[in-house]
């Protein structure tokens, strides 16, 4: 029994301790910032869905069925896969784009979800969907 109500102890303290913590309230940034900031998302996200089709249309025009050499099937394959991939890729960034729109309807765009604090301008020009800021992605590998 004794285990048992130790454990418990533990348990509430390590409760405590983690509601003691306090998190960093996020800044806002101004809401005329954040219009500007949605345009270049939306330009980015009809950008991907065009590379995206792109691709798609690439990968259909792989003929298989035209007689070729071992050499030539292994490129288309390798080309096919590659294609793949790269939607995948392609589709996670649409992701990552969709929620940073999401975030400037919400009016939390701009914050760095790890410590709070507004990402730079020149950062978010450059890459509008990132979530945190220069000195979090830098220390986190993000």
């Amino acid at each position: 029994m004794k285990k048992k109500t130790s454990k418990i102890k533990k348990i509430k303290k390590t409760i405590k301790v983690k509601k003691a913590v306090k998190i960093k309230k996020a800044k806002k940034m101004p809401k005329a910032e954040i219009k500007h900031y949605k345009v270049l998302l939306i330009e980015a996200k009809k950008n991907k869905l065009d590379e995206l089709a792109k691709n798609l249309d690439d990968g259909n025009k792989i003929d298989f069925n035209e007689v070729k050499d071992s050499v030539d099937l292994a490129s288309d394959t390798y080309d096919t896969e590659f294609l793949h991939n790269l939607s995948d890729a392609e589709k996670r960034t649409l992701e990552e784009i969709d929620y940073a729109i999401a975030k400037t309807e919400d009016g939390t765009y701009g914050s760095c979800e790890n410590c709070g604090n507004l990402i730079s301008k020149q950062r978010l020009e450059a890459i509008p969907a990132t979530k945190h800021c220069i000195s979090c992605a830098s220390k986190n590998n993000l």
